[in-house]
């Protein structure tokens, strides 16, 4: 006796879902790729719903802002616990492959740290003291800047504040300059230029992270 075929499932319909989860992560998608100013009718429309919906779950689009903005910092923290796991109880490696990751990162637009830089720039208002989404990520950028501090003193490195404080110059330089220059970016000499300033306040000077250490 012939067994009739199994119907096939068709994959889940985006309709399936709760318009508000619709909501949310269409807003995460159009952040990522059009800026945090993408417009509020925009998301409601691309998430096959109206401004109505949009307006009773979250206003008028800044608890979504503070979403993604809160998503894209727990992205980065989750970096730094990975970088604390790997290399424990050694915080001039922690740095040295800090530095490596961010040169690494060099042309990725949607790494995280860069969206936090784009979106930073695109929420200054030269009239405005602090707004809220801003302070986001001011609060998360002084904390990471806490952690390099700590890391530079662990590691009995000289003036780790000084210290500290140059290398974030040089690693925001590197996320804003992102695309701009094309191959040869000047930030392909991040890793250099940290190790080189790493050397000068006490650090070992030590093979590049990544490259082969030879007895």
């Amino acid at each position: 006796m012939h067994q009739l075929p199994k119907k096939v499932q068709p994959p889940p319909s985006q309709f399936e879902k709760p318009a508000k989860q619709r909501l949310i992560e269409t807003a995460d998608q159009l952040f990522r790729l059009l800026g945090i100013r993408a417009a509020p009718s925009l998301i409601a429309h691309e998430a096959h719903t109206n401004m109505d919906t949009l307006v009773k779950y979250f206003g008028h689009g800044d608890p979504l802002a503070g979403r993604f903005i809160t998503s894209l910092i727990a992205e980065c923290e989750e970096y730094w616990r990975g970088l604390a796991a790997a290399y424990p109880n050694d915080p001039e490696r922690q740095l040295r492959e800090w530095l490596a990751y961010e040169e690494d990162q060099i042309g990725y637009v949607m790494e995280p740290r860069v969206l936090l830089s784009r979106t930073a720039a695109e929420l200054f208002e030269p009239r405005t003291q602090h707004p809220p989404l801003l302070r986001l990520i001011e609060e998360y950028w002084q904390a990471e800047r806490r952690k390099v501090v700590g890391l530079c003193r662990a590691a009995k490195l000289r003036d780790p504040l000084e210290l500290a404080d140059k290398l974030l110059l040089l690693v925001h330089g590197a996320r804003n300059e992102r695309g701009a220059y094309g191959r040869l970016a000047p930030s392909r000499v991040l890793q250099k230029a940290g190790s080189e300033l790493m050397i000068a306040h006490g650090a070992a000077d030590r093979p590049a992270a990544g490259a082969s250490e030879v007895d």
